[in-house]
């Protein structure tokens, strides 16, 4: 499975662990990685707890997730990082809308 490649051990044991591996094994590698490079490209610092707690944010299209951050940073201003990072419920709001 690829997220071994995007976590370190205990992350992955984690994510082993909360979710069904068959799930974690559905997940399209290509969407993954779009979602994961616009999260660094953005600076999110806690991309591992992202993975583990927002699984379901590496499902949806990659040009949503980026203009959903861009709409979040228009928000929240340039300590959107933090902001998200203290209060990760905004991720609830982008994969729920």
């Amino acid at each position: 499975m690829f997220l071994e490649n995007y976590l370190d051990e205990f992350y992955y044991n984690q994510i082993i662990d909360n979710y069904d591996y068959d799930y974690l094994c559905s997940l399209d590698y290509n969407n993954f990685k779009q979602v994961y490079d616009i999260l660094v490209r953005y600076n999110f610092d806690y991309i591992e707890d992202i993975i583990l707690r927002y699984i379901e944010l590496f499902e949806l299209e990659a040009k949503y997730v980026e203009n959903s951050i861009n709409r979040l940073i228009n928000i929240l201003g340039s300590n959107y990082v933090r902001i998200i990072g203290n209060d990760m419920r905004y991720f609830d709001n982008i994969i729920g809308d």
